[in-house]
């Protein structure tokens, strides 16, 4: 029905089948789904919207107010009333005085009192928010896929964040004479790899916490306790450092990962995630970007590979504008082989980045891996430009133009047919 509110009820199984049957009762009013633990709500507020949460603060994995900050952080914009026992009526109101809307105290709900409340709630909510004016904040965020192991995913997403964070500050500079209010804009690089401190390296970070303790503690992630995990680093790019930066460890599951990039993306304008190669953590976690790029070099099994990706990235319903082919360590050798791959799978690369593994080892042994100066910073720069909209040049140029620039490898050894 047109007027029907959509209720998240967050309880045990008794306790919230006995919520939903209260609704019920109310006819098609309210349509009523069911959570039992807080990464159970999360997981269905992830793939859809509500007009209201109705949670119990004391669940299997999360207690106390921390239930409540932890909904309220992860969801946007949804009002919340709590539930509790007579016992922990206290509580329940430390609730609203944080931005609860309103409590409950279980054993004294009459259906009629429990509707009233969720109506009010959320025309309260609504009237709030409209005379308010408030807008959040939800970030543009990036994913960067690599075909495969190897083929510089990582040395993309490093460079593209700090090329990002290098144009936010230009514009800002170019608009504060006439919108000084507007808020810093900011950068935030995610890498999920479990196994490797490269993008640490990369920055220079020496963390005391990654990615995994903030998987580990959704219930307590707010802001003061996200500003004690990520590192900020000297390029002005936040970093969320991977686990593999405090030894080899095991991710925690993906859709805890999940969450904590769609709670990031409420922290800044732009956020680029290092997807790693294709794994069972990309493919979840990659539900929370817009754009995906995918990096692939032109060789033979890394094509191989990227047409893989490509059919997964499919079946797990992204959409072909979702998704932009970037050719990495090209050389003008490799032009048949890529334009044979293009017309194989029917699209066009939006960039080429041209082979420069020279240069980029010599400024590694500096420790100025990320130096302005690489001809890597004047590629990944267009390719962020095209990314936020700036581009005056065609997204998709043709083959021999975008290797123009590329200057040839001793090494003129012929490809290897492309998968067709």
């Amino acid at each position: 029905m047109e007027n029907e509110l959509q209720v998240l009820v967050v309880d045990s199984q008794e306790d919230s089948a006995a919520t939903a049957r209260m609704l019920a009762n109310e006819g098609q009013m309210f349509q009523a789904s069911l959570a039992a633990s807080l990464l159970e709500a999360l997981n269905i507020l992830a793939g859809r919207g509500f007009d209201i949460i109705v949670s119990e603060l004391n669940l299997p994995d999360s207690h106390g107010l921390s239930t409540f900050e932890a909904l309220r952080l992860h969801t946007r914009n949804i009002p919340i009333v709590v539930m509790t026992t007579a016992a922990n009526e206290q509580l329940a109101f430390a609730a609203v005085e944080h931005g609860a809307q309103d409590y409950l105290i279980k054993g004294r709900v009459t259906t009629p009192a429990l509707t009233r409340v969720i109506r009010y709630a959320v025309a309260r909510h609504k009237g709030t928010h409209r005379d308010s004016g408030e807008t959040r904040n939800v970030a543009r965020t990036i994913g960067v896929l690599g075909a495969k192991g190897g083929v510089g995913a990582t040395t993309i997403a490093s460079h593209l964040a700090v090329e990002f964070r290098d144009q936010a500050l230009q514009e800002q500079a170019a608009r504060d004479q006439t919108a000084p209010e507007q808020a810093e804009q900011k950068t935030l690089l995610v890498d999920l790899d479990a196994n490797s401190a490269s993008t640490a390296f990369f920055f220079q970070t020496k963390p005391e916490f990654t990615l995994a303790d903030a998987a580990t503690n959704l219930h307590r992630l707010d802001r003061e306790f996200w500003a004690g995990i990520v590192s900020e680093t000297s390029y002005g790019v936040y970093l969320l450092n991977p686990p593999g930066s405090r030894g080899y460890t095991e991710m925690p599951a993906p859709e805890r990962v999940r969450h904590v990039v769609r709670f990031a993306r409420n922290l800044y304008s732009l956020v680029v995630v290092d997807l790693g190669a294709p794994s069972a953590l990309a493919m979840e976690v990659i539900q929370e970007v817009q754009n995906v790029l995918l990096v692939v070099t032109p060789h033979l099994m890394e094509m191989l590979e990227a047409r893989r990706a490509l059919t997964k990235l499919a079946e797990i319903g992204l959409t072909p504008d979702r998704i932009e082919l970037v050719w990495n360590r090209v050389a003008r050798q490799h032009a048949n082989a890529m334009r044979a791959f293009e017309k194989a799978i029917g699209r066009n690369a939006v960039r080429s980045i041209g082979e420069c593994t020279a240069e980029i080892e010599s400024k590694f042994g500096d420790g100025d891996f990320l130096a302005s100066n690489l001809p890597l910073r004047k590629d990944v720069a267009q390719l962020a430009s095209h990314l936020l909209g700036r581009d005056t040049s065609r997204p998709t140029r043709s083959l021999m133009a975008l290797l123009a620039h590329v200057t040839p490898r001793r090494d003129r050894t012929a490809q290897p047919p492309v998968p067709g």
